[in-house]
């Protein structure tokens, strides 16, 4: 079961003409047995459409529900009403991650755990999406609050928001 990631990311594409990099992280099968497991263990049901769009997810990187109903396999699995109660099911569940724009629809990622987790910028002009390959100062900080604090399941997520390149030029 594969995305076809030209379909998926030019079906969720902005209305103006210049390419951003939507940072895929790529499906590893680390990355898939962990979501799967996941899934699993907060009893969400193992079918064909979840598998496939956990596995979307993990190769396209950030994408508009739009895009997921678009994309292969998941627009021959089911329709877009699935996709987006299948999106809001694993967001509950902590799965699934939104990440918004003001005015724009959102777009959704999965949230793995740890070192494995993305964080991003975003482009508050034409919602491109770019993945912080950084060393990410959030993991520290994790690790302290669950030592000097005792919490347990510590995670966190980091948006930030600009004007990328591509916008200021225009």
């Amino acid at each position: 079961m594969a995305c076809h990631p030209l379909v998926s990311l030019k079906s969720h594409r902005t209305s103006h003409d210049h390419d951003h990099d939507h940072a895929p992280q790529g499906a590893s099968a680390q990355s898939l047995a962990w979501a799967f497991q996941f899934c699993h263990d907060k009893g969400v049901r193992k079918t064909r459409a979840r598998d496939a769009l956990i596995h979307c997810l993990l190769e396209l990187g950030p994408i508009s529900w739009r895009g997921l109903s678009e994309s292969s396999p998941l627009s021959e699995i089911c329709n877009p009403s699935t996709v987006f109660r299948l999106l809001v099911r694993l967001e509950e569940i902590g799965l699934v991650r939104r990440i918004t724009v003001r005015g724009k629809p959102p777009f959704f990622t999965i949230g793995l755990p740890g070192d494995q987790h993305n964080d991003y910028v975003v482009c508050t002009e034409c919602a491109s999406i770019q993945n912080l390959h950084i060393l990410c100062p959030g993991n520290r900080l994790e690790k302290q609050l669950e030592e000097e604090f005792g919490f347990r399941g510590v995670h966190h997520e980091f948006v930030f928001y600009g004007t990328c390149k591509a916008c200021v030029g225009a």
